[in-house]
């Protein structure tokens, strides 16, 4: 009896070609780019939801460039908010299969040089510290990390835990009449809250001392109910932060029973922590100037 030889198996699938970062193109995001964003969202692994077609539409694609490669297919995508003299690359994503390839250099390239067109100085972004090639690549622009922040998932029945000082604190709504001196009070960009005013369903908030009338704000956050959350979240004491999650609480949903904060001080996410709120992504801010050397 003759053996049989076993069925050859399937040739594994060739590896794409790489792309040569020169022949990439860039272009605007248009609405039609969503189930593309959808697909590169994925790999930023914050555990966020995809944001919704609408909001994609309305807030993101105007502020998106995706680089093309010659037949025509996305690679890389870059989301970057201009705002008064800085750019902020709040997403730079390159396809999985062009990694390690030059690409990400020359998305950064790209993204540098729509932004001193746009008459930036400086940008920023902010990179998971775990993230050892993406923050080699920032490095290799000249970008710095600035400081460490933390990604929290706060349930509302945890802010009577949070330490509260004894006097009231008014709460106030946030006019663009505010924005400078707050931006001043808590080093923000400058420019930042006029971008996050953008986004109609953001709910802008601070909190005042009422014995000093005419002072900057001690406290600011900006919360979208839809998230639910919270960036920036502001405070110059940790003891300000349960007042101002009182002042936001009754723009909260019905459901989830929780929110996500990011706190950008050491002081404020120990508190945070202490009070049994659940670390979701530690993040790290790095910054540089604008433009690249050499450019």
């Amino acid at each position: 009896m003759s053996a049989t030889a076993p069925p050859a198996s399937p040739a594994p699938p060739a590896p794409p070609a790489p792309i040569a970062p020169a022949a990439l193109t860039v272009r605007p995001a248009t609405a039609a780019d969503y189930p593309c964003f959808s697909r590169f969202f994925q790999e930023l692994g914050t555990g966020d939801p995809v944001p919704p077609p609408e909001r994609w539409t309305e807030t993101m694609a105007p502020a998106t460039v995706f680089f093309d490669e010659p037949a025509g297919r996305a690679v890389a995508y870059a989301y970057v908010q201009v705002l008064s003299g800085t750019g902020y690359v709040r997403h730079i994503v390159v396809d999985p299969d062009q990694r390690g390839r030059g690409v990400g250099r020359a998305v950064m390239a790209g993204v540098a040089s729509r932004l001193v067109e746009a008459g930036c100085g400086r940008w920023c972004l902010n990179v998971k510290p775990d993230n050892t090639a993406a923050i080699r690549l920032y490095t290799s622009v000249g970008m710095a990390p600035a400081h460490l922040s933390t990604a929290f998932r706060f349930g509302w029945d945890l802010v009577p835990r949070l330490p509260r000082g004894a006097r009231p604190m008014p709460e106030r709504s946030v006019t663009p009449a505010d924005d400078a001196a707050i931006e001043a009070t808590f080093a923000m960009p400058a420019g930042q809250i006029a971008e996050t005013r953008r986004n109609a369903r953001n709910v802008l908030l601070s909190l005042v001392d009422p014995h000093r009338e005419g002072t900057p704000p001690l406290a600011f956050a900006s919360f979208d109910p839809h998230f639910p959350g919270a960036f920036p979240f502001r405070v110059l004491d940790p003891t300000l932060a349960a007042p101002l999650l009182d002042a936001i609480h009754p723009h909260a949903l019905p459901d989830p029973p929780y929110m996500q904060i990011v706190s950008e001080d050491a002081a404020l996410t120990a508190a945070l922590a202490a009070a049994g709120a659940t670390v979701r992504l530690e993040i790290l801010h790095m910054r540089g100037k604008l433009p690249l050397p050499g450019a």
